[in-house]
């Protein structure tokens, strides 16, 4: 069982479940009482425990197709990390694969069904199916593989909005001519946009890192196209990329006198980030490498945590307004 946790990567699970609760209700909704103070979220906690328990079933599963097809590679790169063939077999594996992906899409069909709108269970089967190809083919070739995986991880906030928001315009629009939810989507959009620049970076990263078994099974990652030089300077380009968007946002709080957000994007942004671009930019070893991969996850997870600060802005206007 122990193996098996490892193998699905529980931690980075948990945290998949922890943002789309922290979307709901830190960015949803106090958007919609901040829209109309009787405007509510749509899908009840059983469903929505549904949509967060198939999101981790597509990504546990994800992580298990892409351990399977990658055991030569990571007894090169990551041995301390192998479980697969060292604990598992290899058709164990493939058949956890296949039930969890099966069990998730059932659960999100029953769920778009539930809500009036089936057609949402194609995004979790685009996910799983994208997962698989990545793991088959994508994660050798130049960029796509972490471009693929950069757009799954933004996925995970904006799949919140899309099963909540959506059922919302349904139930209101009756109610209020010209109805939008556009504040709404332009947060979820930022924070997807966010999710995606800081996972390419990281996936990016990792490829530097994981340069040694990855050119010996015929890969064609970045750093082995165009050698760790240029990839390092891609690496701080959309570093750079990033802090500006971010430098941006920090403008607009200052104008508005929203001080503890300007102080938390210096502090949990913008610093980060600069020890990010200096580790790069200085890094040999895969230990180096290492440290600046964990420095993005940790910009992240401070991504995540900030948006309780964001519903306590919203929360306290309304309040303010009553």
């Amino acid at each position: 069982m122990f193996l098996f946790i490892k193998l699905i990567r529980i931690q980075n699970l948990l945290i998949i479940a922890f943002t789309q609760y922290v979307i709901r209700w830190c960015v949803i909704y106090p958007i919609l009482k901040a829209h109309n103070i009787s405007y509510s979220l749509q899908l009840n906690e059983l469903h929505f425990f549904l949509l967060v328990l198939s999101t981790v079933m597509v990504a546990a599963a994800g992580y298990i197709i892409n351990d399977y097809f990658d055991v030569r590679i990571d007894k090169i790169n990551k041995p301390q990390r192998l479980v697969i063939d060292k604990g598992i077999k290899r058709r164990v594996a493939m058949g956890a694969h296949t039930v969890i992906n099966i069990l998730a899409i059932l659960i999100a069909s029953y769920l778009a069904y539930s809500i009036g709108s089936w057609r949402l269970a194609l995004i979790h089967f685009m996910c799983a199916s994208g997962l698989w190809f990545y793991s088959t083919t994508f994660k050798r070739q130049l960029l796509i593989g972490n471009i693929v995986i950069a757009s799954f991880t933004a996925m995970v906030p904006l799949i919140v909005a899309i099963y909540e928001v959506l059922p919302a315009y349904k139930a209101y629009a009756p109610m209020e001519e010209n109805l939008s939810f556009k504040p709404i989507w332009n947060v979820i959009f930022a924070i997807s946009f966010f999710a995606f620049l800081t996972t390419l970076i990281r996936e990016i990263i990792k490829d530097i890192e994981d340069f040694e078994g990855d050119i010996e099974y015929g890969c064609n990652t970045l750093p082995i196209v165009i050698g760790k030089k240029y990839t390092k300077l891609i690496v701080i380009l959309i570093s750079l990329l990033t802090i500006f968007c971010l430098a941006y946002l920090q403008i607009l709080q200052w104008k508005h006198n929203q001080l503890t957000d300007f102080y938390y994007f210096t502090i949990a942004f913008q610093l980060p980030f600069c020890y990010l671009i200096y580790k790069t930019a200085t890094g040999i070893s895969k230990k180096d490498f290492h440290i600046a991969s964990n420095t993005l996850k940790f910009i992240m997870l401070m991504g995540i945590c900030y948006l309780f600060i964001y519903a306590q802005f919203i929360l306290s206007h309304i309040h303010a307004i009553e």
